[in-house]
């Protein structure tokens, strides 16, 4: 009698099970984020037209006195009127029918697919809403270090600011992006990213076909030409820290104000210890009437992890190995800084700190991110001539400050490690 035949190919009787859960390599630290919102007693809900504030930019005089009762003259202090409105931000998803009714079962552990689509782009939007807080209403994601007629471009300065980080700091392979000259005016042409390479701080990129650049040029994210053919997202992002501090001297007039008491404290050194901390608050102190030693969470002092960690070298000399421990809004931690917490920040542009005091920032908005809908709308549609489910998400909001001169930055620091979230 023959022996019997065992069945050797499982493959079409088995089934593949996947646990409900999704791994996050990229990280996602977003302190500046998460204490945004929470600072500042100001959050507005946009109402259709712009914020509008009152700005004293100098003392009120006519005070006198007088032997025999004489009045002065009747005067108020200088003032000006600030203006904040909101920006629109924007990502959009398709999910296919099939996928749709195939994980739908409740046999096996599955991912749902809409859950899984929705809580990555939470995830990236973490991340954008952090590189816009970070930079400025112009949406620079990245500089051209050598202008060329070329499918591979060779980018560095994320947000726009020289030696601030490695160039793909904020690209990503499959982004539509648009190259400006210098100034924004002159567009350059739409291309999508095939492929990155970094080296050093310069980023390699290949597109999808030959583009003419010049050095200086900028890159912004796009929607496709199909879409539209020239509209990107230079000029249309909410304002960030590079915005308030303005290092660049690109933002003079700031929420509708150009007034030499109106700009932020600039200060330089070249290495980072608590006098140059002391010194830079006790001027913004002075400046500003704003008592920061009140409470020392009010002041988040932001520094790259390069900053940081020499920041924790000069301790070393002190024979002091910590600084007293500060716990933050979104379960985030820093340390005691001359009356000021001190807080890494794996996005913050390097070589500067930025002081950001609290309780004079302004968050204004109309809508969370989430999917556009409007009353019983459905949120997920069908998309034209597929069998594949869309939605498109949305945020309306700005950011901004009711006293410019509160904020500071500390620009220039040694800072040329690249601890980031890119390699």
């Amino acid at each position: 009698m023959a022996d019997p035949i065992a069945l050797s190919d499982f493959t079409g009787v088995l089934q593949n099970i996947y646990l409900p859960i999704r791994k996050k390599i990229f990280p996602i630290n977003t302190v500046l984020l998460a204490n945004a919102r929470k600072l500042g007693p100001e959050h507005v809900t946009y109402a259709g037209n712009d914020l509008f504030f009152d700005v004293k930019v100098d003392r009120r005089g006519g005070f006198t006195s007088s032997t025999i009762g004489a009045l002065p003259e009747s005067k108020v202090a200088k003032e000006k009127q600030g203006r904040l409105s909101v920006a629109r931000t924007y990502a959009k998803a398709q999910v296919d029918g099939l996928a749709l009714k195939a994980n739908s079962s409740t046999r096996g552990s599955y991912i749902s697919t809409a859950k899984k689509i929705i809580e990555d782009i939470m995830d990236q939007w973490q991340l954008e809403q952090e590189r816009i807080l970070q930079s400025d209403s112009l949406g620079i994601r990245a500089l051209v270090t050598s202008g060329v007629a070329s499918a591979t471009q060779t980018v560095d300065s994320p947000y726009g600011i020289s030696a601030s980080g490695p160039g793909n700091l904020h690209l990503v392979i499959g982004d539509t992006v648009s190259f400006r000259s210098s100034d924004g005016v002159t567009l350059r042409g739409k291309r999508v990213i095939t492929n990155i390479t970094l080296s050093g701080d310069v980023a390699t990129l290949t597109l999808d076909s030959s583009v003419t650049t010049t050095t200086g040029d900028v890159v912004v994210t796009a929607v496709p030409t199909a879409v539209h053919a020239t509209d990107d997202s230079f000029g249309a992002e909410p304002h960030g820290l590079k915005s308030i501090m303005d290092v660049e001297n690109a933002f003079a007039t700031f929420e509708g104000l150009n007034d030499p008491r109106w700009v932020a404290v600039q200060d330089t050194a070249s290495s980072l210890d608590e006098m140059v901390v002391m010194r830079h608050q006790s001027k913004i102190a002075a400046r500003s009437g704003t008592d920061y030693q009140k409470n020392p969470r009010n002041t988040l002092l932001l520094c790259s992890p390069g900053i940081w960690l020499a920041y924790g070298e000069s301790l070393l000399g002190l024979r002091r190995f910590a600084a007293p421990e500060m716990e933050l809004k979104g379960g985030f931690s820093g340390v005691q800084v001359a009356n000021s917490t001190l807080v890494r920040d794996e996005w913050m542009p390097r070589k500067r700190v930025y002081s950001v005091y609290g309780p004079d920032t302004v968050f204004i908005d109309l809508m969370d991110f989430g999917e556009v809908s409007f009353q019983d709308a459905p949120k997920w549609q069908r998309a034209a001539n597929f069998d594949r489910w869309e939605a498109a998400f949305a945020s309306y909001w700005n950011y901004g400050v009711s006293s410019r001169i509160s904020q500071g930055v500390i620009s220039g620091i040694n800072d040329t490690v690249n601890f980031s979230p890119v390699f």
